[in-house]
């Protein structure tokens, strides 16, 4: 491409005639000096974050002493994983002398781009993103507005430093479980485009084909969330024979969806299925619902996330980490011998 067919770069002239202010309080704005009204401010920055202008926003609070916040954008505060790792991030920082600043429930692209852009206006000088944006377009164009590090999923080809669980290792030890067990009818509740939901697929694709199982390999649409494990239940209970005698499902909430329709039809956990769940939130290790899961480092997760953003902020032009966390597997009553589940 030549020169002169390369887009123009956005000035600070083109941001102050966007937002209709001057350019001097473009420029006290853009480097978070001076009496700037906060909603003025909020909407120079949003407009910079519009035509992509590329400020040193970020060097210059970064050398500014009373500039250290981080910002912490969570997708769905309802999810106990994103929730604790929220928490603890936010601890995690403020160890480290950063303050932060949160914005929860940024559960669609939309929603999580103006928490992005509120952030920006409170010149944070990093965002830990967990759980959203989900397109990897927009978490892209955010890493070009401020230094971001996305908790909770591998980003493979979007050049950004992610950390979440390793979660194809997860997938194929809910399986391993499972087998180990003696079942072979192991089905396979699916998240969707949710974070981390492809890698778990693949891994219980893996050990299926692993143990010679690919007949049996049974994926389910579904999400991360109860309604869609109690819509899964009833399209497999709705089945004839024979049934799954076993299912993993794509995180507790599923699963824990699927166990009360099964339930609610008379079909009992473990005796009429095996189920495996993926997260360990909280509800999973209690004595009524004793569900088998792999478990998720909340803490790791975030004390991981943490420093990559320190790293990214210390070492900007330093290569993009993609970190793997290792998943467990915490076996509990959800999950009997193949031979003694009750035939279906």
């Amino acid at each position: 491409m030549k020169k002169s067919d390369q887009p123009r770069r956005a000035t600070l002239a083109d941001i102050a005639k966007h937002a209709g202010v001057s350019r001097s309080l473009a420029s006290l704005a853009i480097r978070g000096e001076g009496a700037v009204r906060p909603e003025t401010r909020e909407r120079i920055v949003a407009a910079a974050a519009e035509l992509n202008y590329q400020p040193n926003m970020h060097a210059r609070s970064l050398a500014s002493a009373d500039a250290a916040y981080l910002g912490v954008v969570v997708g769905q505060i309802e999810n106990g994983l994103q929730a604790e790792i929220a928490k603890t991030a936010s601890l995690v920082a403020r160890e480290q002398g950063y303050s932060v600043l949160l914005s929860i429930d940024a559960d669609t692209d939309t929603d999580a781009e103006n928490a992005i852009r509120t952030l920006l206006a409170h010149r944070v000088s990093g965002i830990l993103l967990i759980g959203a944006p989900y397109e990897k377009k927009t978490i892209a164009r955010v890493a070009e507005w401020i230094p971001v590090v996305y908790v909770g999923r591998l980003l493979k080809v979007v050049n950004v430093d992610s950390v979440t669980t390793d979660d194809v290792t997860g997938g194929m030890m809910a399986v391993e479980h499972l087998v180990s067990l003696g079942h072979r009818r192991i089905a396979h509740i699916d998240g969707g485009a949710s974070p981390g939901a492809e890698r778990r697929r693949d891994g219980y694709r893996a050990a299926m084909q692993k143990h010679g199982l690919e007949r049996e390999i049974r994926i389910l649409d579904g999400a991360y969330t109860i309604d869609a494990g109690a819509e899964a239940a009833r399209r497999i209970l709705d089945e004839a024979a024979p049934r799954p005698t076993a299912v993993f499902a794509c995180n507790d909430m599923t699963a824990i969806g699927l166990i009360n329709e099964c339930m609610k039809s008379g079909i009992s956990i473990p005796g009429g299925l095996s189920v495996v769940g993926y997260d360990d939130v909280t509800l999973a290790g209690t004595e009524t619902l004793s569900l088998t899961t792999i478990h998720q480092s909340a803490r790791d997760l975030a004390t991981a996330g943490v420093a990559a953003m320190i790293e990214r902020l210390n070492a900007p032009d330093a290569p993009v980490s993609k970190i793997l966390v290792p998943p467990r597997l915490v076996p509990r009553r959800s999950t009997r011998l193949a031979s003694v589940v009750s035939a279906a």
